[in-house]
């Protein structure tokens, strides 16, 4: 792997790891398809996971006394339950078609954050477990779970502060599951470690624009940044069919 991956994936993880301390679910929207784009639809998404699962653990113990468990196990199950099919789905689809399939998929969830502002289907059981199941399944099969849940949060009314502390319990789950379902990552130590330190950097900086950055603001910004990263994925995908 060159340095010319590399450092825009460090940057990436750096850039996600901050706006998931800002905005709760920063990191895969950002990094996610970055990684995808850089490493590819397989390695990129496990790389996607353990790096949003590591965010999480150092976010949590600043944000622990806001979660609240019950809400987030409502959500957890079911998106536990669908990973198994989604991790099969994900290791049988080429490598081509499985970059246009994620690209797009975050292209109609940001689609989906703008054009539903307030589902009122997604306020029963019902719709609570099918905001989990489709979160779980496009964690797993393209590491990112965080727009169908924004949805739902947005649709309950739920407390931002308690969202931010939530999710992170959230994504802990949920990438462990993610991790157990797909197996280990198939990458070069020295970039895993890098990536992890640009992590544990990232964070550092999140914890401390924290109060300085509105979360809207960086919400925005964290969607063009999916966008590019959504839209570059799907040309790579369709060049090299």
């Amino acid at each position: 792997m060159t340095a010319g991956t590399v450092v825009p994936v460090l940057l990436g993880v750096l850039v996600g790891a901050g706006t998931q301390r800002v905005t709760g679910l920063g990191f895969t929207l950002v990094a996610g398809p970055l990684l995808t784009l850089l490493l590819g639809p397989v390695e990129g998404v496990r790389l996607a996971n353990v790096l949003s699962l590591l965010s999480s653990l150092l976010i949590l113990p600043f944000v622990w006394r806001d979660v609240a468990p019950r809400r987030v196990l409502r959500l957890v199950v079911p998106a536990l339950l669908v990973l198994p099919a989604g991790a099969w789905l994900a290791a049988r689809v080429p490598a081509s078609p499985l970059l246009v399939a994620e690209g797009a998929l975050v292209l109609a969830a940001l689609y989906g954050l703008h054009r539903f502002s307030r589902p009122g289907w997604l306020r029963g059981r019902a719709g609570t477990a099918a905001a989990g199941a489709a979160s779980g399944l496009m964690n797993v099969t393209a590491g990112i779970g965080g727009p169908a849940v924004t949805l739902y949060a947005t649709a309950t009314d739920w407390e931002q502060r308690s969202f931010v502390a939530g999710m992170q319990l959230y994504t802990i789950l949920l990438n462990t599951g993610s991790l157990v379902a797909k197996g280990p990552l198939d990458l070069p130590v020295h970039v895993i470690a890098l990536s992890a330190v640009a992590a544990l950097a990232g964070t550092g900086i999140g914890q401390l624009a924290s109060h300085r950055v509105s979360a809207r603001r960086a919400r925005q910004a964290v969607q063009v940044a999916a966008c590019a990263g959504a839209v570059g994925a799907i040309v790579k995908g369709v060049i090299t069919l």
